[in-house]
Order: C-alpha cells, then sequence, then structure tokens
C-alpha cells in the first residue's frame, strides 16, 4: 500500500504483513483508524479502517484464543 506522508509529502509504503498486523491491532483495539509514522520525518500519518481494508481484501480477523476451561 503506497501512502504519501501529509506533513512532508514523500511517498512510503506498508507491506502486507504491515497492513495485517494494522487491521489486527485496530481490530483488537476497537479503533477507527491506524497511526503509520512515515520513515522519512518520523510523523504520524492517519490512514482510516476503510482504506487498509480496501488495501488487503484477503484478511480476516484473528480468532480470540480459546479459554482455558477446565470440564
Amino acid at each position: 500500500m503506497q501512502i504519501r506522508c501529509q506533513n512532508c509529502h514523500k511517498p512510503f509504503a506498508l507491506n502486507k504483513d504491515a497492513l495485517h498486523a494494522a487491521l489486527d491491532y485496530i481490530e483488537q483495539e476497537k479503533l477507527g483508524h491506524f497511526n503509520a509514522a512515515c520513515p522519512h520525518c518520523r510523523r504520524n500519518n492517519r490512514i482510516s479502517r476503510q482504506e487498509l481494508s480496501r488495501a488487503a481484501p484477503d484478511w480476516q480477523a484473528a480468532k480470540s484464543a480459546p479459554s482455558d476451561e477446565v470440564g
């Protein structure tokens, strides 16, 4: 996924692994956006859940770990 920094306007990319990790994080924390740090100026860029989902249509939400039940 190609992103243009909102501060310095230089492009940078997020690979599929980073996209999936970002989607897992915002799903787990119930957030509406992800803050991607620009590698050039280190400022955060807000990326919406919808934009991340468009870039990774094959992503599935990670299932929660099974609880340890005795029985």
